[in-house]
């Protein structure tokens, strides 16, 4: 009859290979090299950039907004309302799980979620916030065809607000052609189509405009315009909530 200790050794090693096994099983290794390539030609290690969002309200209303953004080579991002002069000084800041909002006269930052809107409208703060894709997402490849691959791209990161996005990029360009945000397996809440590819900075080139529709608010539209986007450290100290009511000296 075989040694106890000995079969529950087997057991123990067969249990911990199945369990390592299943993990290895949810890495799609072409998957996650196609969005490592894309992050890479799309985003520098580290970058600033000016940008404009103009909401549309259901009444055809229109409103634009100017910020500035500046993201580290950890994913972590903040954004100053720079213009209209009714939202100037209004900053965000997010360290990759949390994000904090301070509005100027208010003694402290309020902590916020990516769910709730930075700059009104409908629209959450994720596509404000977002640099690599990859630093918060696993990425799964699932087709492609002569000019597209297609991705299913899964939160790693809490606090994202959707379950899952579909990913659909231009082969030739290697850049986003159109991002799909599903808060259920079958309820699409938002829908990006990305257009207007230009070189934005040393050896990065990405698409320059952003209009964003939701079916779940159709009513409602969204343009996201790049400014300028350019390869830059900013300093460490800014990427914390006790330096947003500070973030415009980033500007001088």
């Amino acid at each position: 009859m075989p040694d106890i200790k000995i079969v529950l050794k087997i057991l123990i090693v067969t249990l911990c290979f199945g369990l390592i096994h299943k993990s290895w099983a949810f890495v799609d290794a072409e998957g996650e090299s196609i969005l490592l390539q894309v992050d890479q030609t799309m985003f520098p290690e580290a970058f600033v950039n000016y940008f404009t969002i103009e909401n549309t309200a259901p009444n055809m209303k229109k409103d634009s907004i100017s910020l500035f953004s500046a993201q580290n080579k950890t994913g972590q991002s903040v954004i100053l309302i720079v213009d209209p002069p009714a939202l100037l000084g209004r900053s965000a800041f997010w360290d990759g799980k949390e994000i904090w909002i301070h509005t100027p006269g208010e003694l402290e930052a309020r902590k916020s979620g990516l769910q709730q809107s930075f700059v009104g409208g409908v629209f959450n703060n994720m596509d404000l916030m977002m640099g690599p894709y990859h630093t918060h997402h696993r990425a799964q490849l699932e087709g492609e065809d002569k000019d597209f691959q297609y991705l299913k791209l899964i939160p790693k990161t809490d606090g994202l607000p959707y379950i899952f996005m579909k990913m659909k990029i231009n082969k030739h360009a290697q850049v986003v052609a159109e991002l799909s945000q599903y808060v259920r397996e079958d309820t699409l809440f938002k829908r990006i189509i990305f257009e207007d590819v230009k070189e934005v900075s040393r050896n990065s080139h990405r698409p320059t405009s952003m209009a964003t529709s939701s079916e779940l608010n159709p009513l409602y539209r969204s343009k996201w315009r790049l400014g300028v986007q350019k390869e830059e450290h900013v300093a460490p100290e800014a990427f914390s909530v006790e330096f947003l009511p500070k973030l415009g000296q980033l500007l001088k």
